[in-house]
């Protein structure tokens, strides 16, 4: 069972503001927050290989998504 942070007060607010949106102003926070995770990814893999190109950068970011192998067939790397 899996330990909740939210009061169950926070948890009705947060569940009715989302109904009370359209599907498009839900699919804009989510693309808002993958946006924003993908930015995060970028940065902490540009600091992890300094001397990586952004065509590397992305390749390292295509493995961890979608594993070696898919990536390596996409990409056309070893």
């Amino acid at each position: 069972m899996c330990q909740l942070d939210t009061s169950p007060k926070a948890r009705e607010a947060y569940y009715r503001r989302l109904a009370d949106m359209t599907p498009a102003g839900r699919l804009g926070i989510g693309v808002a927050l993958w946006l924003a995770g993908h930015s995060l990814q970028r940065s902490a893999t540009s600091r992890m290989y300094p001397m990586a190109d952004e065509a590397e950068i992305t390749f390292r970011i295509a493995v961890t998504r979608f594993g070696s192998e898919l990536a390596q067939k996409v990409y056309g790397r070893r």
